[in-house]
């Protein structure tokens, strides 16, 4: 399936092994993940390369001689990985999440003022005309109701009499 005349530089070839044994970074591992949806050959490697990490990554600690262990090239097995993330990638969720939150509190459903027809507004201020005349009158009938019988009978007349009853008193009758 593969042309035995077909070569991968080796920039590539490092992407594709880093990648393989997930030392690569994030933006190179998807790299390599798109080249190998496009190329058959890189991803024939790339798989080659994974299986082997996945291999070597199971080999038990102490059935490696030591000079393999103590070699200088190697990197210390973990044994348990920790979850730590590297500030670049805080900022870049943390960046994300706020992002994400304040375009849904700026783009939420906003209620959209009502738009009222010509003939609405006329209709409206028509009723609001014949609400005020009937305010209108109703406060010229209070007013004349108190001008024409509550000051005389219910004020003038006590306030009369309480004049007179001073006079009374202190004129003397």
């Amino acid at each position: 399936m593969h042309d035995k005349n077909y070569k991968i530089d080796e920039e590539t070839l490092d992407k594709i092994i880093a990648a393989a044994y997930k030392d690569a970074g994030l933006i190179d591992r998807l790299k390599i993940y798109f080249h190998t949806k496009k190329d058959d050959e890189v991803k024939r490697i790339y798989n080659e390369y994974r299986n082997t990490a996945e291999n070597v990554k199971k080999i038990p600690l102490d059935d490696c001689p030591d000079s393999v262990i103590k070699s200088p090239g190697i990197k210390k097995v973990k044994e348990k990985k920790s979850f730590i993330l590297k500030p670049a990638y805080v900022f870049a969720i943390s960046f994300l999440v706020v992002s994400a939150l304040v375009a849904v509190l700026l783009f939420q459903n906003k209620e959209k003022e009502p738009v009222y027809s010509k003939e609405e507004i006329e209709l409206a201020e028509q009723q609001v005309k014949e609400s005020l005349a009937i305010v209108n009158r109703i406060f010229r009938k209070t007013e004349n109701l108190i001008n024409e019988e509550v000051l005389p009978k219910r004020v003038g007349k006590p306030i009369h009499k309480s004049l007179s009853i001073i006079n009374e008193v202190l004129i003397g009758g």
